[in-house]
């Protein structure tokens, strides 16, 4: 590991950029811990301090409350309400083999994780723009309507897609980049025409969905693109250019939605795809430049994956340097290892399948 701050500034940036009020949430749910899982509130730990001394000026803390039952409802099935109540009731215990656990207060900790993400969100409705990250756990995106699985018990970022619907917005799109499919996401929305989901991930890990052409009655609203190993910042940039590009500029969305899953970094001990921090911040550039394009200025970041504590933090604070307008934040790790960027043949299928070339 490399214990140095590294000063980084993306070589596509032109100019400096403006600065801007940052909107955030902090829940590190310390009640939510199992012996040995990898989600764990030590990843939230190192961020912990920035309650009190932010990393940048611009970043102001928002309070939150539990998310109300009639919102998470638009997502989730009662009965799984009722299965996570009861499971938390009987304490710690695993309740699916992906492994996902409840400890006593695991309920309500997703319930805050929810609130956390739906104070942002319902923020930018009424302020008309917005830019946020909900630094949360427990995860969220594969947690499906009737299903607690893959480490989440509530999904999040879904539950805030469907409460901007319902509170007015016509189109809502969703960009996923953690390493694994979010297979409750894709399937909370794969019948909702007003919700736009774009997954990029890694093939073959966990949970086994998210293939090319697993929502063929969805066409260019929900897109999958599964990755080879040691994918690297090359293979995302070029994702982003050909395929998340026009896909947003076609979809005619009014927030934009970010699962932003860290465990694509080069360290993560459950993948093997190979970004690094650096590139976690032209990534987080290139969606708000999207968002004020093409979704009315509103972005909210919302965190989902990512098992090494010291990376995290630095992930996290790239993400939010980008979103302050700032240029300048940690990188521990230093530099990706070369990884894999052949996949021109995906990305013309892709753009074929969706009709996005024509865009």
């Amino acid at each position: 590991m490399i214990n140095r701050f590294m000063r980084y500034t993306n070589p596509c940036e032109k100019m400096k950029p403006d600065q801007h009020t940052v909107y955030c949430t902090f829940c590190d749910a310390p009640e939510h811990v199992y012996p040995g899982h990898p989600d764990h509130p030590g990843r939230l730990q190192p961020m912990r301090a920035w309650l009190e001394a932010p990393p940048y000026p611009e970043i102001t803390w928002l309070d939150y409350k539990p998310a109300p039952e009639e919102a998470i409802l638009r997502v989730h099935h009662p009965a799984l309400l009722d299965r996570l109540q009861q499971s938390s009731r009987s304490g710690p215990r695993e309740i699916d083999p992906s492994p996902t656990y409840v400890t006593k207060g695991s309920y309500q900790a997703a319930r805050q994780a929810a609130g956390a993400t739906l104070a942002l969100s319902r923020r930018f409705l009424t302020d008309g723009q917005g830019r946020g990250f909900a630094i949360i756990r427990p995860p969220g995106h594969h947690a499906e309507p009737n299903r607690a699985t893959g480490f989440c018990l509530l999904n999040n970022i879904a539950i805030a897609a469907a409460d901007a619907i319902a509170s007015g917005i016509r189109k809502v799109a969703i960009v996923d980049f953690d390493a694994h499919h979010g297979n409750g996401t894709q399937a909370a929305f794969y019948n909702i025409p007003q919700v736009g989901y774009l997954s990029i991930h890694e093939e073959n890990l966990y949970p086994g969905t998210g293939r090319l052409n697993s929502a063929p009655d969805a066409h260019g609203r929900i897109i999958n693109v599964p990755l080879p190993p040691f994918a690297n910042r090359a293979v995302f940039l070029g994702i982003f250019q050909n395929i998340v590009t026009p896909w947003l500029r076609k979809f005619g969305a009014e927030m934009l939605l970010v699962s932003a899953g860290f465990d694509t970094h080069f360290s993560d001990p459950l993948t093997t795809t190979t970004l690094d921090t650096c590139a976690f911040y032209e990534i987080s550039q290139l969606l708000i430049e999207l968002a004020e394009a093409y979704c009315q200025d509103r972005i909210l970041f919302v965190l989902e994956g990512g098992y090494d504590p010291l990376a995290l933090q630095d992930n996290v604070q790239a993400c939010l340097a980008a979103l302050c307008g700032r240029s300048t934040f940690p990188n521990r790790f230093g530099n990706a290892p070369d990884g894999y960027a052949q996949i021109t043949v995906n990305i013309n299928h892709i753009q074929a399948l969706h009709h996005l070339s024509e865009v």
